[in-house]
């Protein structure tokens, strides 16, 4: 997990927030000498300076940036919170540093360890998504955690040594900008738009960071992607590995049915005019949830009831499963 010239030289952390003394803390342990700083004089982490403080190898900083020990540092990690045009990270830069986010540092641990991920970013619903996603997998049987932007840093999961079989990991631009070591097995994408234009100098720039989503993309990756949203299907043209779409508008691997059943038809909100019907193909319904063992969930709405309606929209009423999630079901 440690790169070997980190072992013969000092690693500055940057930031000294939850990510920071995670980091801080992760890489002390594995025998790396530690600077850590943080501009405030009271960090949100300041709690844990006193415990970051007695660790070997460790030096604190607070209320200032050492810029000489930085640029002389072997790498930089980074704390979600400090920006990209932060006078650290810029001498880092100039100095040919690698600067490096704590999302990255901790998913090398948390992979060499054997855990899955599956990695959600886009402009809006990463953090709903994220732990809609954990919630499943814990529903499915599987220990799972959210994790990343959404609270809990991954070096705070590896420094503690828990288990997990995954982790839902929400993840953004600027995390992904400097995560060059950052390989999900699953991608969820759920919508771009602009956004951040304040830390960034054009909306291409804020995209091709949401690119990095892809950029160590393999053959067995999935990829779970807006089929509405023609930027992020842009995005995604020619990563590896196997594309999931959802939509709104249109059938796709996961789709929302929003038939209203005003015209009398035989669509699905015909049978009940309040309800709408999700609509998912059986290669899609339990893709993430079941994973690992790659089989139907365990339901009396058995993967078979999941079938094409033979009149275009209307509800599969033949389906052997009559709950009200598989009402509409195709």
């Amino acid at each position: 997990m440690i790169p070997e010239p980190w072992r013969h030289g000092v690693v500055a952390v940057v930031g000294l927030g939850k990510s920071g003394v995670a980091a801080t803390e992760l890489l002390a342990r594995a025998g790396v000498r530690v600077y850590a700083s943080d501009a405030s004089d009271h960090p949100y982490g300041g709690d844990a300076l006193v415990h970051l403080g007695a660790l070997a190898g460790v030096t604190l900083d607070v209320g200032r940036h050492d810029l000489a020990r930085i640029r002389s540092a072997a790498a930089v990690i980074v704390s979600p919170g400090v920006p990209p045009e932060a006078a650290p990270l810029v001498a880092a830069r100039a100095a040919g540093v690698p600067v490096l986010s704590e999302i990255d540092l901790g998913f090398r641990a948390l992979a060499a360890a054997g855990m899955r991920s599956i990695a959600i970013t886009g402009t809006n619903g990463k953090t709903t998504t994220t732990a809609l996603v954990a919630h499943l997998l814990r529903a499915a049987g599987l220990a799972a955690e959210a994790a990343g932007n959404i609270g809990r840093p991954l070096a705070d999961i590896a420094v503690r040594g828990d288990r997990y079989a995954w982790l839902a990991i929400e993840v953004s631009s600027f995390q992904l900008h400097d995560s060059p070591n950052f390989a999900p097995d699953i991608g969820i994408l759920t919508n771009l738009a602009p956004d951040h234009l304040d830390r960034y100098p054009a909306v291409e720039a804020y995209y091709a960071d949401k690119r990095q989503l892809f950029r160590n993309a393999a053959d067995a990756n999935v990829w779970v992607l807006n089929g509405d949203d023609p930027a992020v299907l842009e995005l995604a043209a020619g990563a590896k590995g196997r594309r999931l779409l959802f939509s709104l508008a249109r059938p796709a691997d996961g789709w929302y049915d929003r038939a209203d059943g005003a015209g009398g038809g035989g669509g699905c909100a015909s049978a009940r005019r309040a309800r709408r019907c999700w609509r998912a193909r059986s290669s899609a319904s339990w893709a993430i949830t079941t994973w690992r063992t790659r089989s139907p969930p365990r339901s009396p709405c058995s993967r078979q009831a999941w079938r094409r309606a033979p009149s275009g929209r209307a509800c599969a009423r033949s389906a052997p499963c009559r709950t009200a999630s598989s009402r509409c079901a195709r």
